[in-house]
């Protein structure tokens, strides 16, 4: 497994040093058609297709049709591969040469989805959008997402190996006019908005107008959700309403009056999707997400600082985290068990006092020292682990025992964006 080179005495401002190149597997583009199925698949994990019929035949008609397949339907029951599966997907903003969005924009989001052998789990790493990094094939740092523009997705694959020293299987990059299609075509996304957003750029064509609590959003409110980075988190905040954003579309794609619609969906996305996957490839990933549970999915963002020097803003990665982050999500090392009772935190709104002191009388019967604390807002619930000592497994199994922590999405947080306590913080937020 390749190393990052270790952390330089001063880090401020500079970017992760360049990897040794790692050789990769490259096909040809495929079709519109099997690339927005298997974005589908990675993006929402349609455990649905391995179960409603109907769809599944449905989709796989449609396939032959459009590949002039004569051997009937595809097969949904593959077994997955027996090796770990990379997967680079990358959001593309288009904001010139709207004809072909893959060309001349930059990648607006940046998620490396990873597969363990025989579809094990999913883990998700957000890498932000301003992480200082070499480009491939060029003699000076700049920001990761400029990479697609500079040489499309070949280009950001190469880059984010290099950088971080991690084999990319496959790609997939989605306009963002490919979302706003897709959320209006599913007659939009339910979602908790989680404070007021309120941000208009006419050159941009970016006009966003949220307020808080729950609402139904169509495809350009959901753009404007998932863009929004007026905050005192900038991109990071952007990039945890990315995860939230996640979650919802699992929920809502598993919904029927949406799963009779995926037929439709194929047909009007023909130009938004870049991809290099095959049809054989889809009906693995289909076959995978039979086994998956959806709420083992482990997520986290690449920890760094913003810069504070110079008129460019940039997200300066820390090395020695980073590292840890890909270990254990991507490598999925396991740490030695811990010697100490673990340390919790739980934060929590006025409306759920009565859930969370369930939860810390739980948790202090697994031998957990707890701690409380109570918040006027919080944002979504979820588990954030700060100690990355702290194992997956550990998480899992007290997801099965305690009620009040099922269900609920993990998220590495090394920084501590919301951290009661060492270990891991629980989030009760109501949403």
């Amino acid at each position: 497994m390749n190393k990052m080179l270790e952390k330089p005495v001063n880090t401020y401002n500079k970017p992760l040093p360049r990897m040794p190149k790692r050789r990769r597997k490259t096909n040809g583009a495929g079709s519109f058609l099997r690339s927005f199925l298997i974005t589908l698949i990675v993006l929402t994990s349609l455990a649905a297709f391995a179960y409603r019929s109907d769809v599944k035949n449905a989709v796989s008609d449609l396939i032959a049709s459009v590949t002039g397949s004569k051997a009937g339907r595809v097969e949904f029951n593959l077994p997955f591969s027996p090796r770990r599966q990379n997967i680079l997907f990358m959001g593309v903003d288009v904001v010139s040469n709207a004809q072909d969005p893959f060309k001349g924009n930059r990648s607006d989001a940046m998620l490396l989805i990873s597969i363990a052998p025989y579809g094990k789990d999913i883990n998700i790493i957000s890498i932000p959008r301003d992480s200082k990094v070499y480009i491939a094939n060029r003699n000076k740092p700049d920001k990761i997402n400029h990479a697609f523009a500079y040489g499309g997705p070949d280009l950001s694959v190469k880059t984010v190996e290099e950088t971080f020293g991690v084999r990319i299987d496959h790609y997939i990059a989605l306009s963002n006019e490919g979302l706003i299609k897709f959320i209006d075509t599913i007659g939009g996304l339910p979602i908790y908005i989680e404070k007021d957003m309120y941000y208009h750029d006419s050159t941009a064509g970016l006009h966003i107008e949220l307020t808080q609590g729950e609402h139904v959003l169509n495809g350009e409110q959901a753009e404007g959700y998932l863009r929004f980075r007026k905050d005192a988190l900038g991109d990071i905040g952007r990039i945890r309403r990315q995860q939230w954003f996640f979650n919802a579309l699992m929920a809502r794609l598993k919904e029927p009056s949406v799963l009779v619609k995926l037929p439709e969906v194929l047909k009007v996305m023909p130009k938004y999707i870049k991809t290099d996957l095959s049809v054989y490839e889809l009906s693995q990933y289909a076959a995978m997400v039979k086994s998956v549970d959806t709420s083992s999915i482990q997520v986290a963002t690449l920890p760094g600082t913003p810069s504070t020097k110079g008129i460019v803003s940039y997200w300066i990665l820390d090395p020695d985290k980073t590292q840890e982050i890909i270990n254990k999500l991507v490598y999925r090392d396991k740490p030695a068990p811990l010697t100490e009772a673990l340390s919790v935190g739980i934060l929590y709104t006025p409306s759920r006092e009565a859930v969370a002191r369930e939860l810390k009388t739980h948790l202090e019967q697994s031998g957990a020292i707890v701690k409380m604390q109570n918040r006027s807002r919080l944002t979504h619930d979820h588990i954030a682990i700060h100690n990355l000592d702290v194992s997956g497994d550990t998480i899992d199994s007290l997801k099965k025992t305690i009620p009040e922590m099922k269900e609920k999405q993990t998220v590495y947080d090394p920084v501590g964006f919301n951290k009661a306590a060492k270990d891991f913080t629980v989030v009760l937020a109501g949403s």
